[in-house]
């Protein structure tokens, strides 16, 4: 009984965590595309996903320049 509590308990903190980790936009900020959740940085204001490593590098770089548009809940 207790191995399969602790499963139990360790898939439900596996899953809060990848919910909170899912990205809060689904526009690229840099380049206006459809972001990838693979492609993401961890802001102030939650994970910001874009469409390429490119365009990722470029924001982390200079994140003041570009405006992250949140999804619509």
């Amino acid at each position: 009984m207790k191995p399969l509590l602790t499963a139990l308990l360790l898939s439900a903190t596996v899953a809060t965590t990848a919910i909170a980790a899912w990205p809060i936009n689904d526009i690229c900020p840099v380049d206006n595309k459809a972001a990838r959740p693979i492609y993401r940085v961890k802001t102030d204001d939650g994970m910001v996903a874009f469409c390429c490593s490119t365009c990722m590098q470029a924001f982390t770089r200079s994140p003041g320049k570009y405006t992250v548009k949140r999804k619509a809940q």
